[in-house]
């Protein structure tokens, strides 16, 4: 295996981003989801990025890559035009010791980003490892096709349902059983067919027996 699956936690955390243009939004974009505190740096900008700027959702210095930029940055993402620029930003990462990213160069990356489906909380990742990001994105359709937000649905129900499962049931693989039950339970066609109420009476009627079961 080449590279190490993780998630990562930018909650609150410095992120930059080098470049002003589509691709350099796009990543920005996630990274403002994902809760990072975004800085980006370009001469110029896309006019969604500069919406964000305005609004405090990045913070942003118009010019051209300066190694001072990097300071404070636990992950760095390149998206320029330029190959002196991008080559030179992940060799200043490197060697700060930081996580970056060279778009669509995974020879100066020190970390690559997967095609992502998303359906709520739940998120689905292909990676190629750098192979053929077509082929990822592909096989990302296909899952796409098979995977509907019913995924997402099933998600908030689960988890809200484990939460409970925690404060009821001291046992963790009691607790894990009825989990499990759950997921393999009608639910999912429940949300499939528009039935959220239904879905989640299911999954506390379940939780109730199980609570049921360990006083007897």
């Amino acid at each position: 295996m080449r590279y190490y699956p993780v998630y990562l936690d930018l909650q609150n955390r410095a992120v930059l981003v080098v470049g002003g243009g589509v691709i350099a939004e796009g990543k920005a974009l996630q990274l403002v989801e994902a809760g990072a505190q975004v800085k980006v740096v370009s001469p110029d900008l896309t006019p969604r990025l500069a919406e964000l700027a305005a609004a405090g959702a990045i913070t942003y210095r118009q010019g051209k890559f300066a190694p001072d930029d990097l300071r404070g940055a636990v992950l760095v993402i390149s998206a320029t035009n330029d190959q002196q620029v991008n080559e030179q930003v992940a060799q200043l990462a490197a060697a700060a010791g930081q996580l970056y990213n060279v778009v669509d160069q995974p020879a100066l990356c020190s970390f690559i980003t997967p095609a992502l489906v998303t359906r709520g909380r739940l998120q689905i990742s292909v990676s190629s490892a750098g192979g053929s990001p077509s082929v990822a994105q592909r096989v990302k359709r296909e899952i796409a096709d098979l995977i509907g937000d019913e995924y997402g649905e099933l998600l908030e129900v689960a988890a809200e349902m484990r939460a409970e499962a925690k404060r009821l049931i001291p046992d963790f693989d009691q607790r894990r059983q009825v989990l499990h039950a759950f997921v393999e339970s009608d639910a999912l066609a429940l949300l499939r067919a528009g039935k959220r109420e239904e879905a989640r009476a299911l999954a506390f009627a379940l939780l109730q027996q199980a609570v049921a079961s360990q006083d007897a």
